[in-house]
């Protein structure tokens, strides 16, 4: 215990409100003394304040509420189930199933290789297409996902300045080399 949190001790009531307190959520917490521990050091953070404060009943029980619902939210008491317990139907009683997490290295895309060697190709694809800052804003929105141009074409010019229209023709141009340099690669 710490040597200013003995003025909680002093006041019979204050402690027995956080053991209360403790006793009613105690089934909804995995620890129910990290939430004690904690409302002690903060009412006697407030008592320390000021003189005469131990008789604010009603705020030093706020305080108290305050810090139960913040361990409730934090320290949350799940039901949690081992795999060892876990009953398949229509599974017989003395087969025991084994459980195999997905592998993101050896988890198959369908065209033979894996998601992140598809991620890793994909990168580089587009820093072998990416010659200046330009198109490489362009490749990242076509990464995401966007591939309206227009939306490009503003995008760009808030970045690098210019008109709309000028931007909206380049993308289209470096779409077109995109498409050509791809289909001679494969």
């Amino acid at each position: 215990m710490y040597k200013n949190n003995s003025i909680v001790y002093e006041n019979p009531w204050i402690i027995e409100a956080i053991y209360e307190t403790s006793d009613r959520i105690r089934g909804e917490l995995t620890d129910q003394t990290l939430f004690e521990e904690r409302a002690i050091r903060r009412v006697s953070g407030y008592l320390q304040t000021e003189r005469g404060s131990e008789k604010h009943r009603r705020y030093i029980q706020r305080l108290i509420g305050e810090e139960a619902s913040d361990a409730i939210r934090r320290n949350k008491n799940e039901s949690a189930v081992p795999f060892s317990e876990v009953d398949v139907e229509g599974e017989e009683d003395d087969e025991e199933l084994e459980f195999e997490p997905y592998d993101l290295h050896t988890l198959d895309k369908g065209f033979g290789e894996s998601l992140i060697e598809s991620d890793v190709m994909a990168k580089e694809m587009a820093a072998l297409l990416a010659q200046d800052d330009r198109r490489s804003k362009i490749l990242d929105s076509w990464k995401l996902g966007n591939d309206n141009i227009a939306s490009i074409s503003r995008l760009l010019a808030q970045s690098f300045g210019g008109n709309k229209e000028s931007h909206r023709r380049f993308i289209t141009r470096f779409r077109d080399e995109c498409r050509q340099r791809l289909q001679t690669a494969i």
